[in-house]
């Protein structure tokens, strides 16, 4: 079971769902409705919920963060915090000191040359130093410096440029230009000089200071962006609670919950739903691709398609269920299993990753989960792979459960939690394990029934001699039943050799003749002991009732619910072959002339698979080496590649893509089964009048001796 032949699995029925477009379009609508239906489920488990709250409002429950939010208010105080904490950038301005120094040298050069004219009345030169003058003071500090005492004039001088040197030196920005001007007032404040030449040593000092560090805003900004872009984000944390039960809501909350989308009235995650719906697509593509390079009989399926999406559904369902109670409860194996099964193993794995990865978002992003599902689902579809019994299921359940309870309990130590907790938790794993083979036997008969799929299980199901068309037939076809059971065991055989089904082969055989059941002494292999009823018939007639035994097969089938398959290899065991035997029975009688041989051939179709095929040659073969009286390995093996080869020419294996070379192969093992049937047998010597009844010489009893003739 290791590989499934397409025609091991699908029955040939027609599924009770048809949509009415091309064939590509209903592959595309097929993969829309799995994408929808997944991003529903994922969503539903993944989105928020959304509550109704405005600002002022009482929280009636705690409101956690569904995801990492930025806090913008916060966060933006913070910023403004780290602007008005950059300090100016200046820039100084060396002209400006120098400036100030030419003014005061200036101002007191035209003093001195001012008082030196004596032929101006003090008034005149009071007006002459105002008009001259490039300082605006008042005329009280003109008069002062006029009529002061020479020394003291000089002292002064000094004085305000040693204030200015100093004050400039150590540089002046605008916001401290009013607090130089007040070192100014204190210096000369405590100089030793009249008040009038005091007042005159700050003025002049008040008039000339200027700022001469003046602010560098580029430099400032680039410093103010430095600090912002240092300021960390204020992160409320995914389950921190924005809003706790029975608080107000304040309005930057109510912001918070809006950026978070758990309002109804604010907006949706879009960035969520995005990503989620992105991620989704892509696992659906990646997995289509595959699916289509490597397994193109399934992509081009419909049926097969809508199985596999309609099983990732249901399980992704049902994990939001478990997800409630433990997320190592997801039953994520049953998904490997039941494709295994349905389909193939390399598929059933595939599908089981991409599943696994939403399982595991499903479960907050728990790793431990994801590990679960991926390494349960490997061994679910490796188990599944050798299962022939529904049992077998049962116990492969066990052994994903036991799986999945190692991989919690080594993701437990790695993460250094408690061994009793890592213990306890396994169980949940366990569990998991006995939940899929549950769902996966369970469900089982649904899938093939809906999809008409049929599996190995069905297939031991239907080989059981207690089945009532086996048993029907047993009852009242014994040589047809007899018949079928050694033509099963020669398709089995054959089929085994050259890599077809064999299970499907035998099973096939088993049933090929049923439609014998409504006429069973018109065949050969039930007239024990009685007349040929064919002789007081014409051939044609014959014919018909010897042919018509497959379309009473297919209706038999039909009826009795057989899958699809089966039906099909009952159909096309005959091809299109003709009754030879009745044939040129008709051409020897009175209109041999006019008998036409397409009258006398089954109605077909020609074998479609290797398994019909093999059980047609099968059914041939059985037939005519019984009908032998000569059963010598020679003859047998004459008959049987006779036997091929007219089957082979009349075109009746044209569409079952056998090769000459399983031809070789398929006879090679019908002589093996044939050598076995047919063995040469020893002959007993009787027994002496006095031991019959009683032991023979060499003391076994009758019994024994028959058992070793037979």
């Amino acid at each position: 079971m290791a590989k499934t032949n397409s025609v091991f699995r699908k029955t040939g029925r027609v599924p009770a769902f048809r949509i009415p477009v091309g064939d590509r379009m209903q592959r595309v609508l097929i993969a829309l409705a799995i994408y929808v239906s997944v991003l529903a489920l994922v969503l539903s488990a993944v989105m928020p919920e959304r509550y109704s709250l405005q600002a002022g409002d009482t929280a009636p429950v705690d409101i956690p963060a569904p995801r990492d939010i930025v806090d913008t208010v916060a966060t933006e105080k913070l910023k403004d915090q780290a602007r008005a904490s950059v300090n100016p950038t200046y820039t100084r301005d060396h002209s400006i000191p120098v400036e100030i120094r030419n003014s005061i040298e200036r101002f007191f050069d035209k003093v001195y040359e001012i008082r030196d004219e004596e032929d101006l009345s003090l008034q005149e030169k009071l007006d002459k130093l105002k008009k001259e003058s490039r300082l605006v003071l008042d005329d009280p500090d003109f008069g002062t410096a006029l009529s002061a005492d020479r020394e003291q004039l000089d002292m002064l001088r000094r004085d305000v440029l040693d204030v200015t040197d100093q004050i400039m030196s150590v540089g002046v920005t605008p916001d401290a230009l009013e607090r130089t001007r007040r070192e100014a007032e204190d210096f000369f404040s405590k100089q030793q000089i009249g008040q009038p030449l005091r007042d005159l040593g700050y003025n002049i000092c008040s008039r000339v200071i200027k700022p001469n560090m003046l602010p560098n805003l580029e430099e400032t900004n680039k410093d103010i962006e430095a600090a912002v872009s240092r300021v960390e984000p204020v992160i409320i944390r995914k389950g921190q609670n924005i809003v706790n039960k029975g608080e107000t809501v304040t309005p930057s909350q109510i912001e918070l919950l809006n950026a978070s989308g758990v309002l109804k009235q604010g907006i949706i995650d879009y960035k969520l739903l995005a990503g989620y719906s992105l991620l989704i697509l892509m696992l659906g593509l990646l997995t289509a691709l595959y699916i289509r390079n490597f397994h193109a009989q399934i992509y081009y399926n419909k049926s097969s398609l809508l199985l596999i999406g309609t099983v990732v559904v249901l399980v992704l369902f049902l994990s939001l269920g478990a997800n409630i109670i433990s997320g190592y409860l997801a039953p994520v194996a049953a998904v490997s299993m039941l494709i295994t099964m349905l389909l193939d193993a390399k598929v059933g794995f595939m599908v089981n990753v991409p599943v696994a990865l939403l399982v595991a978002l499903i479960a907050d992003g728990n790793i431990t989960v994801l590990f679960l599902s991926i390494i349960g689902g490997l061994v679910g579809a490796l188990i599944t792979m050798v299962s022939h019994q529904r049992r077998d299921l049962l116990a492969s359940g066990l052994l994903v459960g036991g799986s999945n309870a190692l991989v919690i309990i080594c993701m437990g130590l790695i993460a250094g939690s408690a061994v009793l907790e890592v213990l306890s938790q396994s169980l949940w794993g366990l569990l998991n394990g006995v939940f899929a083979a549950i769902f996966t036997v369970g469900t089982l008969p649904a899938w093939e029934n809906l999809f008409g799929i049929i599996t190995p299980l069905k297939l031991l199901e239907l080989s059981n001699p207690n089945q009532p068309l086996l048993k029907t037939l047993l009852m009242e076809a014994p040589g047809t039943y007899h018949h079928s059971i050694i033509v099963g065991n020669l398709a089995e055989h054959a089929a085994q050799k050259i890599g077809a089904n064999p299970l499907l082969a035998r099973v096939g055989a088993y049933y090929h003749d049923i439609g014998k059941i409504k006429r069973p002494y018109f065949f050969t292999e039930n007239q024990i002991a009685m007349d040929n009823p064919h002789e007081k018939i014409t051939p044609s007639l014959s014919t018909l009732i010897i042919t018509s035994h497959v379309k009473d097969g297919v209706e038999l089938a039909k009826q009795n619910k057989l899958p699809g398959v089966i039906t099909d290899l009952i159909k096309q065991h005959h091809g299109d072959s003709v009754v030879s035997y009745f044939y040129h029975k008709a051409k020897q009688g009175e209109n041999g002339s006019k008998v036409n041989m397409d009258s006398f051939r089954y109605e077909g179709p020609r074998p479609q698979t290797k398994e019909a095929a093999i059980v047609m040659l099968a059914d041939s073969v059985e037939a005519a080496v019984r009908s032998m009286t000569d059963h010598s390995p020679g003859k047998i093996e004459g008959m049987v590649r006779k036997i091929i080869k007219e089957k082979l020419e009349s075109g009746q294996l044209e569409e079952s893509d056998l090769t000459l070379k399983d031809l070789d192969i398929i006879s090679d093992a019908f002589l093996d089964i044939l050598g076995g049937i047919f063995h040469n047998r020893i002959e007993y010597p009787e027994l002496e009048k006095d031991m019959k009844g009683g032991k023979s010489h060499d003391g076994s009893s009758g019994k024994q001796a028959e058992a070793y003739n037979g």
